[in-house]
């Protein structure tokens, strides 16, 4: 299972969902993280407003990845056909989704992993297997 951005977001949350925590918990070891979520992850502690925000994003990210660390997916070639062909289809017929979201749908497909995601709605237009755990 591949889990989205969305999802390790919840964790640094000062209540996170106990259901996505529930889920997580119980799925800990078939988890995947994508370099791809580690770049948005990234991102949101460069740009976090305070210093005590990013290094609570820090520190969380740092304990995901050490947990985790022989379960990080990297973008490989057959990632970068699905992503190429869905990008095609989807712009195509009018109903693009954000790159960074598209990548992950793509790696998820070329893995054959669902995606972990609360963001169902856009994504599952890529014919991406979506689980999402506020809802389970």
């Amino acid at each position: 299972m591949l889990i989205d951005t969305n999802v390790w977001s919840e964790l640094t949350r000062p209540r996170p969902d106990p259901g996505v925590i529930a889920f997580l918990s119980e799925n800990e070891h078939r988890l995947y993280l994508s370099t791809i979520v580690l770049s948005e992850i990234e991102y949101g502690i460069a740009k976090a407003p305070e210093p005590v925000r990013a290094q609570r994003l820090l520190e969380s990210r740092n304990d995901v990845v050490l947990r985790i660390s022989d379960r990080i997916l990297y973008p490989d070639f057959l990632t970068a056909t699905v992503w190429g062909k869905l990008k095609a289809e989807l712009t195509g017929v009018g109903t693009p989704i954000p790159d960074f979201d598209l990548l992950i749908c793509a790696q998820a497909i070329a893995a054959d992993m669902p995606v972990v995601t609360r963001n169902g709605g856009h994504m599952q237009r890529t014919g991406a297997t979506i689980i999402n755990p506020w809802e389970t």
